[in-house]
């Protein structure tokens, strides 16, 4: 197949599967250049940034270059598929012609009673099967070819879409996984009417691990609290890293008694597991917020009423379990 954009980005996709790498739009766009021999853009020189001491922005604004990749890769998908469509029907109308001519040479071949027309016409009618047979030859390498060059695509889209949806540390879903996630067991559960708890959780103290023991150190309680929560977990249930040191729990078909006992059940669990960093076991515990769907309540409210159940338990002493009212 030519070298066409889309040829070019199948190459990058399967050279980005088989080194490892992320297919982040940085290292898509290094090997884009690199494969196709282009010139990359000049990047003009950006002034100095000034010094910012307001808190970062949201999870959802740092994936935005993602965003931009798959909007690429759908760019891409929308022009292999105008391909397959211009192939068919140039395959459907090439096949047309050849068969046209083919059925009258046959047809002139039956009524034929001249041995060296027979012949000619026959050598014509073989020729003729053999075009359209090296036709459709052709036509199938391309359309498989392109098959593949889709499945592969498809693949990479799911994981650039999983990649965008998750916490790089913890595995958990990011906020951006969050609302498309709490917005779907919203709409299941109001159209199910069955019941939807969520839950707010927040390690306590957390700021003293890091001072004590390091950035290191909390780094690896988090990943070590997210590992507990997923082991107290159902399939149907989802982890989301809402942001610091908080993690939400989207529980479907429980109501706030059942969120509460898999927070029980979660605080056994960590009583019993302290992270082990360096040599040293580092104990914590955290304070939860449990709020359950009412009627045609919306996420924000959920959300909004699980964590001022979560203040109420922190403001209590922490290491506590509070239901929203």
């Amino acid at each position: 197949m030519a070298q066409t954009p889309n040829v070019i980005g199948m190459t990058v996709m399967q050279r980005l599967k088989e080194t490892g790498e992320p297919p982040t739009p940085e290292n898509y766009e290094r090997l884009y250049y690199e494969i196709s021999g282009l010139p990359r853009p000049a990047i003009a020189a950006q002034p100095a940034a000034p010094v910012v001491t307001e808190a970062p922005p949201p999870l959802e604004e740092h994936t935005q270059p993602g965003k931009e990749f798959v909007a690429e890769m759908m760019g891409m998908l929308r022009q292999m598929l105008q391909e397959v469509t211009d192939k068919t029907a140039t395959l459907a109308k090439d096949i047309g012609e050849k068969n046209k001519d083919l059925t009258g040479n046959v047809t002139s071949l039956k009524s034929s009673r001249d041995k060296n027309e027979i012949l000619r016409l026959l050598s014509t009618v073989v020729m003729q099967a053999g075009g359209i047979q090296h036709t459709v030859e052709a036509s199938h390498k391309d359309l498989v070819a392109t098959r593949q060059a889709l499945t592969s695509m498809q693949e990479e889209l799911a994981e650039t879409r999983q990649l965008l949806n998750e916490d790089a540390l913890t595995g958990a879903l990011n906020r951006r996984g969050l609302d498309q996630t709490l917005m779907r067991e919203i709409a299941r559960a109001q159209r199910l009417g069955v019941k939807l708890s969520l839950a707010m959780v927040d390690l306590d103290f957390f700021k003293k691990v890091n001072d004590q023991h390091g950035h290191e150190a909390g780094d690896q309680m988090l990943v070590h609290f997210a590992g507990l929560i997923k082991a107290v977990l159902r399939k149907s249930d989802a982890l989301v890293r809402y942001g610091g040191e908080e993690f939400t729990l989207i529980l479907p078909d429980t109501d706030a008694r059942g969120a509460h006992f898999v927070l029980a059940r979660l605080q056994q669990l960590m009583s019993k597991s302290p992270l082990v960093f360096e040599g040293k076991q580092i104990n914590t515990t955290f304070s939860a917020g449990i709020a359950t769907l009412r009627g045609d309540e919306n996420g924000h409210a959920l959300l909004r009423r699980a964590d001022e159940a979560l203040y109420v338990a922190k403001d209590g002493g922490r290491n506590a379990i509070k239901v929203a009212a």
